[in-house]
């Protein structure tokens, strides 16, 4: 049988500040190469247990490649 189980997403437990920010851990920022200056766009969920925080560059991809007719 194969491995079929998907890796943990987790990746830490961050604090607010008292100026509602956060730090993203330096691992994740390797890994999703996040630098100093990186735009994200944020998402409230619908079930109102947090967000979805997702790298602006990409939703431009995206959207770039729906305007050409181009497959995701």
């Amino acid at each position: 049988m194969e491995n079929s189980k998907k890796p943990n997403p987790f990746r830490s437990v961050v604090t607010v500040s008292d100026r509602g920010q956060i730090v993203i851990p330096a691992s994740l920022m390797r890994e999703l190469d996040i630098i100093k200056g990186s735009q994200m766009i944020i998402m409230k969920r619908d079930d109102d247990l947090g967000f979805i925080a997702l790298k602006s560059d990409a939703i431009s991809d995206t959207l770039l490649k729906l305007a050409q007719n181009n497959p995701i």
